[in-house]
């Protein structure tokens, strides 16, 4: 039982007895006899009046009961708050998206916003490693395989793979690309994530996997969206966010003999496994609505 002690003294004095007060609270007499008890000591007053007959409040008893009373009723508002803020979405949400993730996530959040008027968001946008815990985000939506997975909460919400893509001006002077092997030409121009880029391909009917070394890349990017805009540019071969290839009609996917880079999962990531806050649950399920709805940008 962990009513306050004044609580307690509040609801003796409203029953008339300890026994009425404990067949509410399902304890037996003797606990709310010697927490009262123990009030009185602590505070050095009789709040009590006792016979083996009746039991009757002291001045100093009502008051206390009256403090009592107050606690109780802020306890149960108190606790319709916490049952409310349970089943409502409300509050400040805090998310931290990847660069490529602002092309189509406007439609969630405008539908998250319509729905719960309460609700505000505070929107980050960055492709540094987060510490989720640290940084305070309530989520972060995330591609690929998320490191030390057992200390966050992780759902996967789809399958997102990028497209190798280049521009027609890149493709009219470069060396054709037929087979994946093409790629490893070094008259190639090859923009990349890493110095030694390898690149993991799928076949689209058989689903065999090819690892290839391209060529050393002539611009060494991070950022997905750069890579995407040299792309445009004509500067050389990349691989680029679906999103930004479908923007871009200027654009060309490559399938070198059927095969497209492998893709991984996209998942959105919170600080604890337990993470149940209805904000965070109703991210959670727009995301899945919305990923359902467009196997053009998921696959």
């Amino acid at each position: 039982m962990d009513e306050p002690d004044l609580v307690v003294l509040a609801r003796v004095i409203d029953r008339g007895s300890f026994a009425r007060a404990a067949a509410e609270l399902n304890v037996p007499p003797s606990t709310l006899s010697r927490r009262v008890a123990a009030l009185e000591k602590r505070l050095g007053v009789r709040a009590l009046e006792r016979t083996t007959r009746r039991l009757r409040a002291t001045e100093i008893g009502e008051l206390l009961a009256a403090n009592g009373r107050r606690v109780r009723a802020e306890l149960e508002d108190a606790d319709r708050v916490v049952a409310d803020h349970r089943s409502t979405p409300r509050g400040l949400l805090r998310i931290a998206l990847p660069t490529p993730a602002t092309d189509f996530v406007g439609p969630i959040f405008a539908d998250m916003f319509a729905r719960y008027p309460e609700l505000r968001c505070e929107i980050a946008v960055t492709d540094a490693p987060l510490d989720l815990l640290a940084d305070g985000f309530d989520a972060a939506l995330y591609g690929g395989t998320v490191r030390s997975a057992g200390t966050y909460g992780v759902l996967r919400v789809g399958h997102v793979a990028p497209v190798l893509a280049a521009s027609p001006r890149y493709l009219e002077r470069a060396p054709a690309i037929r087979h994946l092997r093409d790629l490893e030409d070094p008259a190639h121009t090859i923009i990349a994530r890493s110095r030694r880029p390898k690149w993991d391909f799928v076949h689209t009917k058989t689903g065999k996997t090819v690892t290839i070394s391209p060529a050393p890349p002539r611009a060494l990017v991070t950022a997905k969206l750069l890579s995407a805009e040299l792309v445009i540019a004509g500067i050389g071969l990349a691989f680029v966010p679906l999103t930004a290839a479908r923007a871009h009609p200027e654009l060309r996917i490559l399938e070198p003999n059927g095969y497209r880079p492998e893709g991984g999962v996209f998942s959105l990531v919170t600080p604890s496994a337990r993470t149940s806050a209805p904000k965070v649950r109703a991210f959670v399920d727009a995301m899945k609505v919305f990923v359902a709805a467009r196997p053009d940008l998921f696959i």
